[in-house]
């Protein structure tokens, strides 16, 4: 943490209790500014949504969406608001796989999105444990608390160094030959993350064993 520069307040429209004795309950920090998850499983899908290339904004608990269910109003807060650099607002609804049926979910997110109105910009969307794997996790969590203190020079210096690649390389290779140590492997991560590597079994855990390559080139788009 930057005490120079504190993080700013939570954006959450309501608050979890801290103390619980069923569930992990805490915050993390995503854009200098308090995040607040109430699951371990929320606080994945919270480094997940944090690494995609187009999130701009995530506002946990955000202000409640009130929709209508036959004759009566009802309200319904989403885990996550993720607003997209091109303005999009994508909800995001957290939820166990085994608590799905039960907790019926998605009739509630059903009823949302059929009362969404037409050419929306709004989406919604239900995310489970079901839906990443244990690599997924353990990737997430590595490459969200690398890019959290990136240093520039390091990333500078391994992007050189990876720009030569003709096939595939291992990351223990690449961290050798650049001489940065731990550092290297920091901001491989972190060049895996932007976009510049690509993991060649993107679906492993992301170690010094791993094999990365140049990521292709994204064709511009036609305007």
């Amino acid at each position: 943490m930057n005490y120079d520069n504190p993080p700013a307040r939570s954006l959450a429209s309501r608050f979890p209790a801290l103390k619980s004795r069923e569930t992990c309950r805490g915050f993390a920090i995503f854009q200098n500014r308090i995040v607040h998850f109430e699951s371990h499983l929320e606080l994945i899908v919270l480094f997940m949504l944090a690494l995609r290339p187009e999130t701009a904004k995530i506002i946990e608990q955000p202000t409640a969406i009130t929709y209508r269910d036959g004759d009566v109003l009802r309200r319904h807060t989403f885990d996550f608001l993720v607003i997209t650099r091109d303005g999009r607002h994508v909800y995001v609804a957290v939820k166990p796989a085994a608590r799905v049926e039960r907790s019926r979910i998605k009739r509630t997110l059903g009823l949302i999105v059929a009362q969404l109105p037409p050419n929306s910009n709004v989406s919604v969307h239900l995310v489970t444990d079901a839906d990443f794997t244990y690599a997924d996790r353990y990737n997430a969590t590595q490459a969200f608390d690398f890019c959290r203190f990136p240093t520039k020079e390091h990333d500078e210096k391994m992007a050189t160094i990876v720009a030569e690649i003709v096939g595939s390389a291992r990351i223990a290779d690449l961290v050798a030959f650049s001489g940065l140590g731990a550092m290297g492997f920091r901001s491989i991560v972190r060049l895996i993350v932007n976009g510049q590597l690509a993991a060649v079994h993107p679906r492993e855990r992301i170690t010094y064993a791993s094999l990365v390559r140049s990521a292709p080139a994204v064709a511009p788009s036609e305007s």
